[in-house]
């Protein structure tokens, strides 16, 4: 029963505040609501974690300042919830990237809508913002799957119906070549069918290696040892291009067990992006550290760096950024590290540099060995 002196609609609005403070409480998410104007009226207790603010500080700040902009979702942008709702009157949403201080790229989902307030003035808006990084990668994983689905059906069709013709024209182009009655403008025509024959050999041979699990003997080897010789040999002369080379080595390091060439050439590729990524010099830092139960080596430089969205594409076969036939480059390196029962992971700021980490696995049975003979 309401207070006699307390009219029976305030008290059902009170009851109706209080169980939306309820919910907004219990809601998994960043929520906030909002004025016509974007400032920040009230705002949920998910909010508040990770900010140096209480919930009396938030209100009446602008959306703008509540970490939009770091969301790549600013009031300006089109497709901004926010100004989609108040120009539509509709509920709008999209997934915006958020990039981390270490490099991590976080996927958020921005959804607002537009209530009625109960005074009859302008609009009020609820603002939710939800982290659902987990359900990307997921999404991402299916659509990976589904291209390498696509691409073995592609490259049993190659290795079927094009690389047989394929080796004709080469052979047919090569025996040419070493016919001497041949004059200079015909044979210089078919050596270039004979070097395009080739290319196109070692295009279907990567796709036919990527779509296949890779032939691999693993053995234990200290990965400190190959990663250090490996990334010297690739940054001879680097001084004189105004790239500064740094060794991060831990000591006392375990064996890791992979295979040392693929470990070798995974390398090398990764530290040819680098140089390629700082035409203007810059720094170069190899380090290996133990990150039980692996051994980590990471390659970090200080070049152009790359946005989320690139991020995105990076592991995709035959994706690259150069202005020339792409190979399969991190993808594959992936993919091999990944069958040595290790990982190779990308992290990376626009105009701040990446860092690329290979883990292979610790050897155990080296180890078990090491210790039954120490105690023997």
């Amino acid at each position: 029963m309401p207070a006699k002196d307390t009219p029976a609609g305030t008290t059902d609005c009170r009851v109706q505040n209080n169980l939306l403070d309820l919910l907004i409480d219990q809601l998994d998410g960043e929520i906030f609501i909002l004025n016509e104007d974007g400032l920040c009226l009230s705002s949920g207790p998910k909010i508040l974690e990770g900010l140096d603010k209480n919930a009396e500080e938030l209100d009446g700040l602008r959306q703008k300042d509540l970490d939009q902009e770091r969301l790549h979702c600013s009031e300006n942008a089109e497709n901004c919830p926010i100004r989609v709702a108040r120009e539509s009157g509709k509920k709008a949403e999209r997934v915006c990237t958020l990039v981390q201080e270490d490099g991590e790229v976080r996927y958020i989902n921005a959804f607002c809508c537009p209530f009625p307030n109960p005074s009859g003035k302008e609009r009020r808006y609820i603002y939710i913002r939800r982290d659902v990084t987990e359900r990307e990668h997921m999404q991402i994983y299916n659509r990976q799957t589904e291209k390498m689905a696509a691409l073995g059906e592609l490259s049993n069709y190659m290795a079927h119906e094009i690389r047989n013709p394929l080796f004709s024209i080469g052979g047919f182009a090569n025996a040419l070549l070493r016919n001497s009655s041949l004059n200079d403008l015909a044979r210089e025509k078919a050596s270039i069918i004979y070097d395009e024959a080739k290319r196109l050999d070692y295009i279907i041979t990567g796709i036919l290696n990527f779509a296949r699990p890779t032939e691999q003997t693993l053995t234990d080897f200290a990965a400190e040892t190959v990663a250090q010789q490996t990334f010297e040999l690739r940054t001879l002369g680097c001084e004189g291009r105004g790239i500064n080379v740094i060794l991060d080595i831990e000591k006392n390091l375990p064996r890791a067990e992979g295979n040392v060439e693929n470990f070798k050439q995974s390398l090398v590729n990764i530290i040819k992006n680098s140089l390629e990524a700082m035409p203007e010099g810059g720094i170069l830092t190899l380090v290996v550290k133990r990150a039980e139960p692996f051994v980590q080596i990471d390659v970090i430089d200080t070049g152009a760096g790359m946005d989320a969205d690139l991020q995105k594409q990076v592991f995709n076969p035959f994706f690259s950024t150069k202005n020339v036939a792409a190979g399969l480059g991190l993808a594959m390196s992936r993919k091999v590290i990944k069958e040595m029962g290790g990982d190779l992971v990308l992290e990376s700021h626009k105009g701040r540099g990446t860092r690329v980490s290979i883990t292979l696995p610790m050897a155990l049975h080296a180890s078990q060995a090491k210790h039954e003979g120490e105690h023997a």
